[in-house]
């Protein structure tokens, strides 16, 4: 608990801890729009919120405290969870064809109302899985964001956090800037080979972003993503083309499987691992549904 360490009369809810955590919510959630339509994954924007946060409240204005920095933070990693929700489930009421283009103000009215009803709901979500201790979850980045913050707090944690934004910001401009507008680069390089009846496909590609999201998701995650696409293109593509035509382009036809049958198959992986996460945390989710029913979650609740 970050308050708990600073003082009682520190600054907290201040105008600029507002007016900045407004202006990198805005930021982090264009930076997550553009990862997950280009990728399917979004991070977390509360970690190089805390950096940038800290940077200007302690660095530039020199008397921020550590409370706003954390209000900067939790406002950043807010509107980046707005856009993840946004960018996953409208586009499909266009492939479905319910919409047949985006509505400015219908959108953001969904995005406000989604936005409510996840405060809404994470307060007896906070009540179990936070304040009584739970076990169940152990919030790993949230960890990590309290480290970040608190080595700000002593002084040297900021500015090396904004150097490191800075070097990795630069890298990634020019990196970008060689791809995609000087053709000095080549983003993706892939190929495919029809032998022995198969399809065969191989290919990657050389983003600055996602080598920034292999960076921040870790190890863990990071092996995960490349165990599934190990699984569908290396495994399930071969399996699955049998019995094409060879005269065809082998690319065109790799594609053509993805499209019509593997991506399908990662839409069941996911949702069985989703409805296995919501079995693994049971017993915390039926303790926030009594309490909001009014069964309480015990004898010591504030």
């Amino acid at each position: 608990d970050i308050s708990m360490e600073s003082a009682p009369r520190a600054r907290e809810l201040t105008p600029r801890a507002i007016v900045l955590g407004i202006v990198l919510s805005i930021v982090m959630g264009a930076a997550n729009v553009y990862l997950g339509l280009r990728s399917g994954i979004t991070v977390s924007a509360s970690i190089p919120a805390a950096v940038l946060g800290m940077v200007i409240l302690r660095r530039v204005l020199r008397n921020g405290t550590i409370l706003e920095s954390n209000q900067v933070q939790t406002a950043a990693s807010a509107g980046e969870s707005l856009a993840a929700g946004v960018i996953f489930t409208l586009p499909a009421l266009l492939l479905i064809g319910a919409w047949g283009s985006f509505n400015y103000w219908m959108t953001t009215g969904i995005a406000m109302a989604g936005g409510i009803l996840g405060i809404l709901f994470m307060i007896p979500m906070r009540q179990v899985f936070i304040a009584k201790g739970s076990r169940e979850m152990t919030y790993p980045e949230g960890v990590a964001c309290a480290e970040v913050l608190r080595a700000g707090d002593v002084g040297e944690g900021a500015a090396q956090g904004a150097r490191a934004i800075f070097i990795g910001g630069i890298t990634g401009a020019v990196i970008k800037l060689a791809e995609g507008f000087l053709g000095v680069l080549h983003d993706t390089v892939e190929g495919a080979v029809s032998a022995g009846g198969r399809i065969w496909y191989f290919g990657t590609q050389a983003l600055p972003a996602l080598v920034g999201v292999g960076f921040i998701i870790r190890f863990n995650v990071a092996a995960n993503l490349f165990l599934g696409a190990t699984l569908a293109w290396l495994i399930a593509l071969p399996l699955l083309s049998g019995g094409h035509n060879p005269a065809d382009p082998a690319l065109d036809t790799a594609y053509g499987l993805w499209s019509r049958q593997i991506r399908f198959i990662g839409v069941g992986a996911m949702l069985m691992g989703g409805l296995l996460t919501i079995w693994r945390v049971r017993d915390g989710l039926v303790a926030a549904v009594r309490s909001v029913t009014g069964g309480g979650l015990g004898s010591d609740d504030p």
